[in-house]
């Protein structure tokens, strides 16, 4: 009885399965109150409505911690059906480190964080920021975001060393023009923080003008940064842009090169699973009505 329950449940709140009323009844409704939590964060930056509707606010913040909580208990609770986490222990762990489950948890620890303890009132402000991961709940449910993450894990090597490059090429910069301008102009670059703060501004050619060198050394080192920095920053991008062309033709021309087995193949193989003793002939039914459906 248990195990049939925790099988339904997980059916409903697996994110890799699209299939049945159920499961879009609950995903339709998780994203209304994502979407509602997203709405509800931004109107409360406007005072004299939060101040008229303040127990609406809070009574709502408290219905979406509860649901947000119990989501990511049943996912803990069901995640063994899923094949790498079948443990029920290390499976869990495991689990609930991933990026999805990470993003839930902040979605809803920092509130019982700040309701349990005393804590500092600019620290409980900074806790409310958390509740924008919510927002990032919304990509377990558009599958496309896996191509960006598989795109990222593939180029992880390349990035990592621009990244590496374009940090050692800021310090040196930032060291540079802090040596050439620091005694021409002692207020605007009096210390490492504001050289490189200099150095961003530049490299990433935004230019706000709050800070410029006056010296001629300081700006024919800003022409080199201009010129580098264009380069440099679009590394990246290039890296980025030609990875997620290469990950959709690849999974374009896997989905053209797969036939889909038909109806009468996949009902067979439950059957025979049913004979075996894998499935029950609940799930064997379920299953057959899923397949019958499509």
């Amino acid at each position: 009885m248990s195990e049939s329950i925790k099988k339904r449940v997980f059916d409903i709140v697996n994110d890799r399965d699209n299939d049945g009323i159920p499961n879009h009844i609950f995903d339709y409704a998780i994203i209304t109150l994502i979407v509602l939590n997203i709405i509800a964060i931004f109107l409360e930056t406007y005072k004299p409505i939060y101040t008229e509707y303040y127990n609406f606010f809070t009574w709502f913040e408290y219905f979406s911690v509860i649901l947000f909580t119990v989501e990511y208990i049943l996912r803990i609770w069901t995640c063994t059906y899923y094949e790498e986490y079948t443990n029920p222990v290390i499976g869990r762990l495991r689990y609930a480190i991933s990026l999805m489950m990470i993003i839930d948890f902040f979605a809803v620890f920092p509130f019982y964080l700040s309701l349990l303890l005393p804590l500092d009132p600019r620290v409980v402000k900074l806790f409310r920021m958390f509740r924008l991961f919510r927002i990032f709940k919304l990509f377990r449910y558009y599958k496309s975001f896996e191509v960006v993450i598989s795109v990222l894990k593939k180029n992880k090597d390349y990035l990592i060393s621009v990244l590496i490059i374009l940090i050692s090429f800021l310090i040196f910069v930032s060291y540079s023009i802090y040596i050439i301008e620091s005694e021409s102009q002692p207020d605007k670059f009096q210390d490492f923080d504001n050289a490189f703060w200099w150095s961003v501004i530049t490299l990433t050619t935004v230019g706000y003008g709050d800070t410029y060198p006056i010296t001629d050394i300081g700006k024919f080192l800003t022409v080199i940064v201009l010129l580098i920095g264009i380069g440099l920053i679009s590394l990246p991008t290039g890296i980025i842009a030609s990875g997620f062309l290469d990950e959709v033709r690849k999974r374009k021309e896997c989905s053209l090169s797969i036939p889909e087995n038909s109806i009468a193949d996949e009902i067979r193989k439950l059957y025979q699973l049913k004979e075996d003793g894998i499935i029950s002939e609940e799930e064997y039914q379920r299953m057959k009505e899923k397949l019958v459906a499509k």
